[in-house]
């Protein structure tokens, strides 16, 4: 569960019913308290209907034979969508997502926009009963100039709304933050059914959700498939993310293989638990920007070959003092070329130093090294430089987090958080030398 997620325990049913008086009927005594029937459909959506009114100030209106969304599932996604627009876009000050099949009670857009009062949504689908309903429940929601359901149809491209006319100016162009997905899992009744019956103890609540919320040709896998390889032709219209969530692990084996047989390695995986439910989400980015591993990545011994390589690298530094290590972290910092420092203002017990790098060219490499002899770096004062490399460095002191199982740091240590950059290679060969730098000057220091 997201550590955000006001579901970490399970809501109160009777406190929620008087706040809610259509749930009334549903809750009743077990040997364990107040619970409702989760098997029930009536009963889930009006728990449905008593979370999104009391907690969100949301209202819906759904058919019968449509999805009902179990609200802590979803909010699970969006406050993970939420950790990585803030963690990558945090100077843009207005963002714009698409949901794809956001279904009758387009739910993530309704939660998104509650939570992010600067966030605005294009979100489509194919299905014309579940347009009607949510269009009527952006209008009941008092959202309609934030969030805009559009029609599309299986034979269009489900990044449709990137397509813009190509003549517009870059300037005149609609871009978007990120796209978001709760894909059709199944690729048939039977592989449903199935589904529902190979779980041990059966399924702990009803599926309301019609075939063509439910089932898509070749499942999940073909369906986010056909996103990535749409989103190969529109790379950074969608300047940040591109993500879906998926709901078997087996699913996110054949879409990372993807991603490397295309060589997109700035990718990112999750999950969400809720009770007995267990989902996964994948995003991948054509942009610079990184994730921390805390986004990225997750402890799971059966994803471990699939997860990205770490963008949070770790030095530990023995014989030390404290006192000593912020001043040569500096001048080593100071000795390079192309690299400038902005110190953290701000004082905290976390680090003893904190320092945001921007690197505008490789200068530390052994082949720079020897170019440099021969075409001294250019500098420009006029010209606004590139930028091949972001990183943030900090002094710490343990206890520090584990960086492989069965090992942690001791003492001080290095942390690196790589921000932004293209080329992996480039982030690991500054962290290398500016580790082997502190190494020595200690050495000659001592």
């Amino acid at each position: 569960m997201h550590p955000r997620n006001i579901y970490a325990l399970p809501p109160d049913f009777v406190a929620l019913a008087r706040r809610y008086p259509p749930l009334r009927p549903y809750v009743f005594l077990t040997h364990t308290g107040p619970s409702i029937d989760f098997k029930n459909p009536i009963a889930q959506r009006r728990l449905t209907d008593a979370l999104l009114h009391v907690d969100f100030d949301i209202s819906l209106s759904l058919p019968d034979n449509r999805l009902c969304p179990p609200v802590p599932n979803r909010l699970n996604y969006v406050l993970w969508i939420q950790d990585i627009v803030r963690e990558t876009a945090s100077d843009v000050p207005l963002i714009r997502g698409i949901d794809i099949g956001t279904g009758a009670s387009v739910v993530y857009p309704l939660l998104a926009c509650r939570l992010e009062p600067t966030w605005q949504f294009v979100a489509t689908d194919v299905d014309r009963d579940s347009l009607i309903s949510a269009r009527e429940n952006v209008k009941l929601n008092r959202l309609s100039d934030r969030v805009l359901i559009t029609e599309t149809c299986s034979s269009k491209s489900l990044l449709s709304p990137l397509e813009q006319d190509t003549t517009l100016t870059h300037v005149n162009r609609i871009l978007y933050e990120f796209t978001m997905c709760n894909p059709p899992f199944y690729s048939s009744v039977d592989e449903m059914v199935q589904s529902a019956e190979t779980k041990e103890f059966g399924p702990n609540a009803v599926c309301t959700g019609a075939e063509v919320e439910m089932i898509t040709p070749g499942g999940e896998v073909t369906f986010v498939s056909r996103i990535f390889m749409e989103s190969l032709h529109h790379k950074t219209r969608c300047r940040l993310w591109y993500t879906s969530m998926l709901g078997k692990m087996s699913s996110l084996h054949e879409i990372v293989s993807l991603l490397r047989d295309h060589q997109v390695d700035n990718y990112a995986i999750t999950e969400f638990v809720q009770g007995q439910t267990r989902r996964w989400a994948i995003a991948w980015s054509f942009g610079t920007r990184r994730l921390p591993d805390a986004y990225a990545r997750i402890n799971s011994p059966a994803l471990q070959g699939i997860m990205p390589s770490r963008t949070t690298l770790y030095q530990p530094l023995d014989n030390i003092s404290s006192s000593l290590l912020p001043g040569i972290l500096s001048q080593v910092l100071a000795d390079v070329d192309g690299v400038s420092v902005t110190l953290d203002s701000s004082s905290s017990d976390d680090y003893i130093y904190s320092g945001l790098v921007r690197a505008s060219a490789n200068t530390w490499s052994r082949s720079a090294r020897r170019r440099k002899v021969t075409a001294p770096l250019r500098t420009d004062t006029h010209a606004h430089p590139s930028l091949v490399m972001k990183c943030r460095i900090q002094c710490r002191r343990s206890p520090s987090p584990t960086v492989i199982d069965k090992n942690k740091l001791h003492g001080l240590y290095l942390e690196y958080q790589w921000i932004e950059g293209k080329e992996r290679s480039t982030f690991e060969s500054f962290v290398s030398h500016v580790n082997r730098k502190v190494t020595s000057f200690r050495s000659v220091n001592c």
